[in-house]
């Protein structure tokens, strides 16, 4: 297993179908630009970690699928962190962010 699935991701339940495709291109390059590291924890796909993609701007707040409103999530930080906004994320994560001064 890779650890970075480019293709299309099903739609979870309760997630607006409409948009919620991010194009191979788009998701690769979120993922070079994060170096292929977790936002959150840091793990590394070369560490064997899952890598999804998630957003700084919920769609469900008004975000976008635009590579500037997503950065990588590991699935484990991902699912941990659940449907909180942005302001939302340090409270409930606590000290395993590491990046971006949320």
């Amino acid at each position: 297993m890779s650890g970075v699935d480019y293709s299309k991701q099903p739609t979870l339940p309760g997630t607006p179908a409409t948009g919620a495709y991010i194009p191979a291109k788009v998701r690769k390059a979120v993922f070079e630009r994060d170096q292929y590291a977790c936002f959150y924890c840091g793990r590394k796909k070369k560490d064997g970690a899952v890598l999804t993609l998630d957003h700084f701007i919920p769609r469900a707040l008004g975000g976008t699928n635009e590579e500037h409103n997503l950065f990588t999530a590991c699935k484990s930080c991902n699912s941990r962190k659940g449907k909180v906004g942005p302001g939302d994320i340090y409270r409930k994560m606590g000290a395993g962010i590491r990046r971006f001064g949320i």
